[in-house]
């Protein structure tokens, strides 16, 4: 199998969003040593992985006065525009009574994404995985499209999307389609693969045609290569231990390069 039809790519995270939109809360109360209900509290998560909008808010409900002093130096009984992490309060009556309560802000993962270019006939698909944040996910590319994946692209150029979750945090991506040497291409057939099972529980097991294939590549969300398998020779091969998430398996022939999405819980 020949092919001129090449392709460049190149990914790269251009920001995160702090948009608070859907963070996760928790409410409780807090008792004295009497058992008796004092002060209820809400505490807010942060919206997206690097964000400082968490927050934890106390309110009197014995009617009483109370002193706040929280470990990071903050008083009063509200604290706002926190970051992911442990934070615990020194609580004191008028009567004298001392209480210590500890909260916790947490956050989501990271949103990652990783774009996979396809080779197909004198076009290319642009594959899209993204994972972490707060799904669903909505996806805006650079020539108007809000599929997840952009299919048999024929025009050189950059094209950018942005992932964005349900908490609106983003993600910005991009890659480079190159096609060299278009008068000379030659006829590239489509090799004929699967990757199953799919979801898988960690192993999956690779397949295809008669063609001769060169290796087979793992590639996870965040662009990184998490496994490469010399195949030449070979019909089938596996990989194994694999760490939920969302994965591109790449299919190595020659110049030619085509990719298929692999889901593991």
């Amino acid at each position: 199998m020949k092919t001129l039809l090449q392709n460049i790519a190149l990914s790269s995270i251009i920001g995160f969003s702090s948009t608070a939109l859907l963070a996760e809360n928790e409410t409780g109360i807090i008792n004295n040593t009497n058992e008796q209900q004092i002060l209820s509290y809400e505490v807010q998560d942060v919206t997206c992985a690097n964000a400082n909008n968490g927050s934890i808010q106390i309110d009197i409900i014995d009617g009483q006065n109370y002193w706040f002093s929280w470990d990071n130096g903050m008083n009063g009984e509200d604290i706002f525009n926190l970051a992911p992490g442990d934070y615990r309060v020194k609580i004191e009556s008028t009567q004298g009574e001392i209480i210590f309560r500890s909260f916790t802000i947490e956050a989501p993962e990271f949103l990652q994404g990783y774009i996979a270019q396809d080779d197909l006939n004198g076009s290319v698909n642009l594959d899209l995985i993204a994972q972490g944040g707060t799904a669903p996910y909505t996806y805006n590319w650079s020539n108007g499209e809000t599929t997840e994946d952009l299919i048999a692209v024929q025009e050189e150029g950059i094209y950018s999307v942005s992932i964005t979750d349900a908490n609106g945090c983003f993600l910005n991506l991009n890659t480079y389609v190159a096609f060299e040497g278009l008068a000379a291409i030659v006829e590239n057939t489509e090799i004929d693969f699967k990757v199953y099972p799919n979801p898988s529980n960690g192993d999956a097991t690779v397949s295809w045609d008669g063609t001769e294939v060169d290796a087979l590549v793992l590639v996870n969300a965040a662009g990184q290569q998490v496994d490469n398998k010399e195949v030449k020779g070979l019909q089938n091969a596996q990989f194994n231990n694999i760490e939920s998430g969302m994965y591109i398996v790449q299919l190595i022939a020659g110049d030619h390069i085509q990719t298929k999405k692999l889901v593991v819980r």
